[in-house]
């Protein structure tokens, strides 16, 4: 980073917290630009999401994994709080 930026970052952190809070509500809505690449991301995160899941659906529609039921998933979830030695919490 520019001695510009470092020397930004320096006084942002000297700021009171009210102070520093105002600021970055200014920049978001000054420079919009900047929060453009979470979008980006989040699209690009969900994309993911759905590729996975439709893989997942296609392995039980092919066989390729077994469901269990939720007795069984309750089970194994039992054990391994067992074997870790932490008692599970129940609603």
């Amino acid at each position: 980073m520019t001695a510009t930026v470092e020397h930004i970052k320096s006084e942002i952190k000297s700021l009171a917290p009210d102070e520093a809070k105002e600021l970055f509500r200014e920049l978001q809505r000054d420079f919009p630009m900047a929060t453009q690449g979470d979008t980006d991301d989040e699209a690009a995160v969900e994309a993911e999401w759905d590729a996975e899941i439709d893989a997942r659906v296609k392995d039980v529609e092919e066989g390729k994994v077994e469901l269990i039921s939720i007795d069984e998933s309750e089970r194994r979830i039992d054990a391994l709080f067992a074997k870790h030695g932490v008692q599970r919490r129940t609603a």
